[in-house]
């Protein structure tokens, strides 16, 4: 899991903040990578590498390839297409990945939300990045967040470190990467 249990790097002060583990840390070749010293705005690129296991630099021509992302831009429409490539069974690098959550009514989006009993009633609860660890301990998942995506493996996230501690962030989509 390159490092992330023996280096992990936990946020000092903050009380009640996720495990996390730097970029530089969890994927491979992101350190010398002359390509992610000059990126911005590739979150999609860090996840997609951290959560299939491939280097940066093959992560950020699959992403340009297949999301059609173009350097230091965002990564537009990556929840519809990544929700297309899982329904089509695509894999990236050697993976396959499957959509988390319930297809709304609408057929286009799927939901992760939940029922909770809050004083004997039972509520439905948009599901935040605390709640999606706690209900996933295990695995490895690429979650999007608004306008902002990252990887969770093994209770671990990896990304930004403002990711570890926005715990009541809403998750919008989410994925489970397999093998």
């Amino acid at each position: 899991m390159f490092g992330i249990v023996n280096s992990m790097s936990y946020i000092c002060g903050m009380k009640n903040q996720l495990p996390y583990c730097k970029t530089s840390e969890a994927i491979k070749g992101y350190s010398e990578s002359s390509i992610a010293k000059n990126e911005t705005n590739d979150c999609v690129v860090k996840s997609i590498a951290s959560g299939f296991e491939i280097d940066y630099d093959r992560a950020h021509q699959i992403v340009k390839e297949q999301f059609n992302r173009k350097d230091k831009k965002g990564t537009f429409g990556f929840i519809p297409k990544m929700n297309s490539m899982s329904e089509s069974r695509e894999r990236i690098g050697r993976k396959c990945f499957q959509i988390m959550g319930k297809k709304s009514i609408y057929g286009y989006s799927y939901s992760l939300s939940y029922n909770t009993i809050v004083k004997g009633e039972i509520v439905k609860r948009q599901m935040t990045v605390g709640t999606f660890i706690k209900k996933h301990p295990k695995g490895t998942f690429i979650v999007c967040v608004k306008s902002h995506a990252f990887t969770i493996k093994d209770g671990v996230v990896i990304g930004n470190k403002e990711d570890a501690i926005q715990k009541r962030k809403i998750i919008q989509s989410a994925w489970k990467v397999g093998s």
